[in-house]
């Protein structure tokens, strides 16, 4: 992964860049922190899923499968943990990491035979663990996420905002309750919609959703992860507010990026990967 040079807040020109879904492949990540380097007074906004390279997203593009090999979840974790504390970026918790802070964490054995399935075992080996003892530095790393990373993200000036959540937004009471750490998932953190539910699972690009929960006044767009598209999509809510999908399927082996600007406007990025 490409380094980018020491940062500090007082060079935040009150833009963000936005990242969807790494799922532990460092070239994704390599992708964004080059764009990032062109864009010094921005910030990053990570969406959820940093981990978890599985076999089925090798295959989509077209790689090696490898079972049980490790992936790069460790890297890109520390990497992003680095890019946080210098004030660089803030985190969204995608479901990958839900699963694997309930299956080291918690223990949660249900849990942990999902996450196994969808690349936890791959991430796990990049820390050489094997799913029982101690979990050390992947431990370490987890509750560090737990404690840092969010449900979801408001950037933007006031009145322009936009809201940043995994998969779908928050309903606007829980929006404004403002509980939007780890420690505030529903009870069943397996179904807490904000990680789990996709956008329009069975709708085209441009659908009008009304499951689409409306976003509090002064809001202009949500930015998502967690659902493939072959290109950004933009779902509509029953306001014809948009919301837009990022996370590309991994056979396009492209990433898509979002600007928000200073002032509130979006301009999306498509760059290559690898």
């Amino acid at each position: 992964m490409k380094l980018l040079p020491d940062w500090t807040p007082a060079q935040w020109d009150g833009s963000w860049l936005v990242v969807p879904d790494l799922h532990g492949h460092a070239a994704r990540l390599d992708a964004a922190l080059k764009v990032a380097a062109k864009r010094p007074g921005s910030r990053l906004a990570f969406l959820g899923d940093l981990i978890d390279d599985s076999l089925r997203r090798r295959e989509a593009r077209k790689a090696r499968p490898n079972p049980g090999s490790p992936d790069d979840s460790r890297a890109i974790i520390q990497r992003v943990r680095q890019l946080t504390e210098m004030g660089r970026a803030e985190v969204v918790l995608g479901n990958h990491e839900i699963m694997a802070m309930a299956t080291v964490l918690e223990g949660h054995r249900p849990l942990m035979d999902v996450w196994w399935r969808v690349g936890g075992r791959e991430a796990a080996a990049s820390y050489g663990w094997k799913g029982k003892g101690e979990a050390g530095e992947l431990a370490e790393d987890l509750r560090w996420l737990r404690e840092h990373g969010r449900l979801w993200l408001s950037v933007g000036p006031p009145g322009a905002e936009v809201l940043l959540s995994h998969a779908t937004r928050p309903s606007p009471s829980r929006y404004l309750s403002g509980q939007n750490r780890a420690a505030d998932l529903t009870p069943s953190a397996a179904n807490d919609e904000v990680v789990w539910l996709p956008l329009g699972r069975d709708s085209d690009n441009g659908a009008r959703l009304r499951s689409l929960p409306p976003l509090p006044d002064g809001f202009t767009a949500s930015l998502h992860g967690h659902m493939e598209t072959p290109d950004i999509w933009t779902l509509l809510d029953t306001q014809d507010i948009p919301a837009y999908q990022l996370d590309l399927h991994p056979g396009q082996r492209k990433l898509a990026l979002m600007q928000v600007g200073s002032e509130g406007k979006l301009t999306p990025q498509v760059v290559r990967i690898g």
